[in-house]
């Protein structure tokens, strides 16, 4: 990711988080072994799982939390732990159907990058 990118996570992804339109999603880097971080839109499901899908195919935060599935994503401030599912076939065509519904014109790109559950560990 370039510096502007890099830039935008780091302050306009956090002030979006803010109103609660996009979430916070922290990861362990699969290299690095680091806390990483990456805002992202997301859909709650009434079960507590949360739906959140890539704008394009391998971005960093995917291949971490394949590679570690622990993970936090926070919304309004609030940080709870999940653990990330990577959705296939049919589960993920539905998935994509409610990130689509609930976000509009902004998920035109979602469908060309994975599409996880993050589902509440108990």
């Amino acid at each position: 990711m370039n510096v502007v990118g890099r830039t935008f996570n780091a302050i306009g992804g956090r002030l979006m988080a803010r109103s609660g339109r996009v979430g916070i999603l922290a990861s362990t880097g699969r290299r690095s072994g680091r806390r990483r971080t990456a805002p992202l839109g997301f859909v709650r499901r009434p079960d507590g799982t949360v739906l959140v899908a890539a704008g394009s195919p391998g971005p960093a935060w995917a291949a971490n939390v394949q590679a570690q599935p622990a993970c936090t994503f926070t919304i309004r401030g609030r940080e709870r732990r999940y653990r990330a599912r990577l959705l296939e076939g049919s589960e993920r065509d539905e998935a994509l159907v409610a990130v689509r519904a609930a976000w509009g014109r902004m998920a035109g790109r979602a469908a060309f990058g994975e599409t996880f559950a993050l589902e509440p560990e108990t």
